[in-house]
């Protein structure tokens, strides 16, 4: 007998559930029967999560000459409905011939579609993990917001389940794609600047979040599958859409939403992948009765062997003392090299007047980050490379420092990390590894 969509969606079948990853997906639609795409075929694309970065990944997406937009998903049918008119809008504007796509608020029932390649998932982070997998399983390919996951243990699990299932993942730590960061990158690594004892990494800057009273969930959202594997909260309008990234059922901060942007960046150059120590401080301390849980202040120290890596977010600076609210500082033997999205300049040490190395012009970002990204996620689909310029172990790893780095400051210890057994030492610590699923969400190991 046939499955019905009552079945598919509510009996539990579609959950990553502590029994396995076994049935999962229908047998009808396994991974034997889903036709992956070849380097001439056009790519189905589905975007679930449309607000802010899906409306801007989407826009890129569909820039490219090869990419059918084939659904649209949102819990919140308000935004699925606008976004789906501005895309249409940009579409026409930049003469993008696109047909009208389908609407979902439930992303299962897209997964469920053979003509979709890939999806985007640009939900908010507490989501990312589940339906990353969720889509493997069901045959597509990824390209997923950072930071790929909510937790450290979910990022490791999707990194298993792309090895497991052959999926294309790029996270969308577009600066991987940047040409004036590979320069940068370049450069380090090739020994021209000289040893790095230190990178400082930083993001200032940030708004207070007005404490407001609970109220009514907003017509036409399903804010129970908002909420997905979070835990059962009455709806509070600062949890929700852009304010959700400041507590910690959903996200982890600016840590999580700028830091693994910039970390990433300073652990490629230094070809470092996890710390053996990790301390923070910080706290509620430059709004602190305001409603965010995550700290407004922010400084972590991570000890990579020879290399220390600094961490400072802080909603009381704008700028540092030379002008930039974000970026990294390599110090070096040698001088020092200032990047940021916009460019990098090396600062060379003088002995008597004279620089120790030679000068290096200020380079410069000179083109789209995100479309290069892009490409390379749809190039790397069709060729079946899951080595992206952001592939999961890339997201993974970013995740993971980020994750740590929040975990010493909700702890107040210093942590001791065993890459062998993916734990800390510290047994507190190791308690925060893992999210509480709301039932029936969960997420078993792979």
């Amino acid at each position: 007998m046939g499955q019905s969509r009552r079945q598919f969606l509510g009996d539990g079948l579609y959950l990553v559930a502590a029994a396995g990853l076994a049935g999962l997906i229908p047998a009808s639609l396994g991974l034997s029967s889903c036709k992956r795409a070849g380097a001439n075929d056009r790519i189905g694309v589905a975007l679930i999560g449309c607000r802010n970065m899906g409306y801007t990944n989407i826009c890129g997406f569909i820039r490219q000459p090869d990419v059918d937009l084939v659904a649209l998903c949102d819990i919140d049918q308000n935004i699925l409905e606008s976004r789906n008119a501005e895309i249409q809008k940009y579409a026409y504007e930049k003469e993008i011939p696109i047909p009208k796509p389908d609407l979902y608020h439930d992303f299962r029932e897209v997964l469920q579609r053979r003509d979709i390649d890939a999806v985007i998932v640009a939900t908010p982070d507490h989501w990312h993990a589940l339906i990353t997998i969720m889509a493997c399983q069901a045959g597509k390919d990824v390209y997923v917001e950072k930071p790929v996951a909510n937790s450290i243990f979910e990022a490791d699990q999707m990194a298993k389940a792309a090895e497991r299932y052959h999926s294309v993942i790029q996270c969308g730590q577009w600066q991987r794609s940047g040409l004036h960061w590979k320069e940068l990158v370049d450069y380090i690594q090739s020994g021209s600047f000289g040893p790095i004892s230190k990178v400082d990494v930083w993001r200032y800057g940030g708004n207070e979040v007005p404490v407001v009273p609970d109220g009514p969930v907003p017509a036409g959202v399903d804010y129970d599958l908002w909420l997905g594997p979070a835990q059962q909260r009455p709806f509070n309008q600062n949890r929700f859409h852009y304010n959700f990234r400041w507590f910690w059922d959903y996200a982890g901060g600016k840590m999580t939403d700028w830091g693994v942007h910039l970390l990433d960046m300073a652990m490629w150059a230094l070809n470092v992948k996890h710390p053996s120590t990790i301390s923070a401080t910080g706290g509620k301390l430059v709004f602190p009765n305001d409603a965010m849980e995550t700290p407004d202040l922010l400084k972590v120290n991570y000890n990579f062997g020879p290399i220390e890596i600094t961490w400072e977010n802080n909603f009381g600076l704008q700028k540092t003392s030379f002008g930039f609210d974000h970026g990294l500082t390599f110090h070096g033997e040698n001088g020092i090299i200032r990047a940021n999205r916009s460019f990098w300049e090396v600062y060379p040490a003088k002995t008597e007047g004279v620089t120790i190395i030679d000068p290096v012009p200020r380079k410069v970002n000179a083109g789209n980050d995100l479309d290069l990204h892009i490409r390379d996620f749809l190039d790397a689909i069709k060729s079946r490379n899951q080595n992206t310029a952001a592939n999961i172990q890339v997201g993974r790893d970013a995740a993971r420092v980020a994750h740590m780095g929040n975990i010493a400051y909700r702890t107040g210890l210093e942590l001791h990390w065993n890459n062998d057994s993916s734990l800390f030492n510290e047994q507190e610590a190791n308690h925060l590894l893992k999210p509480e699923y709301r039932k029936p969400w969960e997420l078993a190991e792979i």
